[in-house]
């Protein structure tokens, strides 16, 4: 709320400067595979009776989730429920055609007697990754097996829990474009209406040419800078698509909101996540299982406290931003124009403020989307999933790395 009340403030005020100096579908799956051309490319069997109704089951959910404006979760549940890459390494895990519905909504009942792990923050250990995680680990971590073969689980079990993140990290980055849009296009229309005023004054005798070359080059600016945005976001808007494993009318279908969420008005704490890590962390049970607990433990650690402490920083700095950038930059314009109706400034003053305020929002709208994105890896990092990807057959060989770079393609 508060951001929005900056930026309508905001929008005015630049247009008040110038005027004063002059439903989705789901198709399910059927006997025959087909890509998003409609050409047929795997033949499956045909379904049971079972499986059928889970995949309806599904459908029903995904178009429950796509009618409406997504959210962080709601973006990670889709990417579960649909993209292709989960049946694939549900398979590796001999879970294949698992219900992924309860694979998301339920705790696995033979995992920790049935109990949710320890949490202190729900906001980091989510329940839709935390479900998930109670289902692969068991699989992920059976002992027998070849090498090989353990370490396909165990890159399966983190490529399911994985995709969660990427997926908020995906609607993070396509919501932020998209806000930073909107209000480019304000700003685009207010400077356009200033250049048209200081034309106008110019004719007359009013304003300086070099004033008059200040508002245009600004104008310009801001077209290019919105069309830059523009593409921008359309990029983002499809690699989150893209994540959720959609095509043809149901990613048309994907709303996003216009703004990133305001932020949460406490910070998390550092205090126990350390040894909760340590204790849950899917790469340290993987280490565990072959005897690489200490390196594991050390990697946990230092995960979690730097993906903690860029998370408290980035958090400061938004805050900061909004609560102290943006209104200095507010008050600072209504003195510029007190003292431009005084006289004693000219417009070339004001083009020049208004650039600056456009400025403080730029930055400030950049570490809100930083923030959001740094409390993603905290949460990634608690599940110790994604950059963690254990394979064991390369912890034998080279040495267990837990803090190893994998990515979900």
């Amino acid at each position: 709320m508060k951001m929005r009340v900056i930026r309508a403030c905001l929008n005015l005020s630049i247009v008040g400067f110038f005027i004063t100096a002059g439903c989705a579908s789901v198709t399910p799956p059927m006997a025959v595979t087909s890509n998003p051309t409609g050409a047929p490319f795997e033949e499956r069997p045909a379904l049971s009776p079972e499986q059928e109704a889970l995949i309806v089951r599904r459908t029903q959910r995904e178009q429950e989730l796509l009618s409406s404006q997504l959210n962080a979760e709601s973006a990670a549940e889709i990417a579960l429920l649909h993209n292709p890459l989960i049946e694939r390494a549900l398979e590796t895990l001999g879970m294949s055609g698992f219900d992924r519905l309860q694979l998301l909504h339920t705790l696995n009942p033979n995992f920790n007697r049935g109990r949710p792990p320890s949490t202190m923050e729900t906001r980091i250990e989510r329940s839709i990754s935390v479900n998930a995680m109670t289902w692969v680990i068991i699989p992920a971590l059976d002992p027998t097996g070849t090498l090989e073969e353990r370490s396909g689980r165990v890159r399966a079990a983190d490529e399911i829990v994985a995709l969660l993140f990427l997926a908020k990290r995906a609607w993070i980055n396509a919501v932020a474009t998209r806000q930073a849009v909107h209000y480019h296009e304000d700003v685009v229309t207010a400077l356009e209406a200033g250049r048209e005023i200081m034309e106008s004054m110019r004719q007359v005798g009013n304003s300086t040419e070099l004033e008059l070359l200040r508002a245009q080059t600004l104008y310009a600016d801001s077209v290019i800078n919105l069309t830059t945005l523009k593409i921008t976001a359309a990029v983002e808007r499809e690699r989150l698509i893209q994540v959720l494993g959609l095509w043809g009318d149901d990613a048309d279908s994907v709303k996003l909101p216009d703004r990133l969420p305001d932020l949460p008005r406490t910070v998390i704490g550092p205090e126990g996540l350390e040894a909760r890590a340590v204790s849950q962390r899917f790469d340290v049970h993987a280490g565990r299982l072959e005897g690489l607990s200490g390196e594991a433990g050390v990697n946990a650690r230092a995960d979690v406290r730097t993906s903690w402490l860029a998370y408290r920083g980035a958090y400061d700095l938004a805050k900061y931003a909004i609560d102290e950038i943006v209104p200095l930059a507010n008050r600072r314009s209504d003195e510029q124009l007190k003292l431009y109706n005084g006289m004693l400034v000219g417009v070339f003053d004001l083009v020049t403020d208004a650039t600056e305020r456009i400025n403080a929002v730029n930055s400030t709208l950049d570490s809100e989307k930083t923030f959001w994105l740094a409390e993603v890896e905290l949460q990634r990092a608690m599940a110790g999933v994604g950059v963690s990807a254990v394979s064991i057959q390369q912890g034998l060989q080279n040495g267990f790395r837990p803090g190893a770079t994998y990515h979900v393609h």
